[in-house]
């Protein structure tokens, strides 16, 4: 592992399950052509690709971890926390990524509402429709907008219609830190904090969210998330270690948008320095 950009594993990544442009089976192929040895799905809030990846990977002979990506809230701040690890038939991640999809529907139809009241027609049948099998979300709605010539492009949809400013307490859904965590640590998932540089936080209120998220059960924070730059990876492995976090890296892969997003590629991580969440499923 001299070269932890092309890190053997990968442990954040999402399919067609949820927002992702390559089905299980397509990721877990892809992973194995780029020599990963263990990937975790991650998908937002449904564990519905797991089975399908796990059928591929074994037939690979690769490792796959259960994963999943539950969107969550510190004090009305929408976070992402990566539970990795749980057993197939954990009833607490079924119920939890059950109320996340209740919650997806339901914030997709406020949504809709909130369009329609600058102006716009009910776009909501059209972004399930746009959705398909995958979750309902914001970039559906956008694409809608896109066709039925609205805006341009994803980023004036966002500028104008979609973004978190424009959405206000529409953000304000998802189960807060201290509902969900203790329940699901209690079930033997590792918790991870996601991406943490991508909030928009001051260094402050991170350490903040990392002071409850260790106390609530959490196990490690996400210190190389894709393409990140070097000293915010450099920050986060020191406060894994300030905080007595395991350290987890991903890609964050989505799709093949271009060489920086591959598939088991991220930030380099000084191996050495943190306590790698990954060492406890090598065989």
């Amino acid at each position: 592992m001299s070269d932890t950009r092309y890190q053997r594993i990968d442990l954040h990544t999402h399919s067609t399950a949820s927002d992702g442009k390559l089905s299980p089976t397509e990721l877990v192929q892809l992973a194995h052509q780029q020599e990963v040895q263990m990937l975790a799905l991650t998908d937002h809030d449904t564990t519905a690709g797991l089975n399908e990846a796990k059928g591929v990977a074994t037939s690979l002979g690769m490792a796959l971890v259960n994963g999943c990506e539950l969107s969550v809230a510190w004090k009305k701040i929408p976070l992402h926390m990566v539970a990795l690890g749980f057993d197939d038939d954990c009833s607490v991640m079924a119920k939890w990524t059950q109320h996340n999809q209740t919650v997806r529907l339901e914030r997709g139809r406020q949504i809709a509402d909130l369009l329609k009241k600058k102006g716009l027609p009910d776009l909501f049948d059209k972004a399930v429709e746009e959705a398909g099998e995958s979750q309902l979300g914001r970039p559906h709605f956008a694409k809608v907008m896109i066709r039925e010539g609205i805006v341009k492009d994803m980023n004036k949809a966002f500028d104008h219609y979609l973004g978190n400013k424009k959405l206000g307490q529409i953000r304000d859904v998802w189960p807060q830190l201290e509902e969900i965590m203790p329940e699901l640590a209690a079930a033997n998932c590792e918790l991870v904090l996601a991406h943490p540089k991508r909030y928009p936080l001051t260094v402050t209120k991170l350490k903040a969210i990392m002071q409850d998220f260790k106390a609530l059960g959490g196990d490690a924070i996400e210190v190389a998330s894709g393409n990140e730059r070097p000293d915010y990876v450099r920050f986060l492995e020191r406060l894994s270690r300030d905080f007595e976090f395991k350290a987890s890296a991903g890609s964050d892969f989505h799709g093949p948008f271009g060489p920086w997003t591959q598939v088991g590629r991220f930030t380099q991580v000084h191996e050495q320095e943190i306590s790698p969440i990954w060492y406890q499923w090598q065989v």
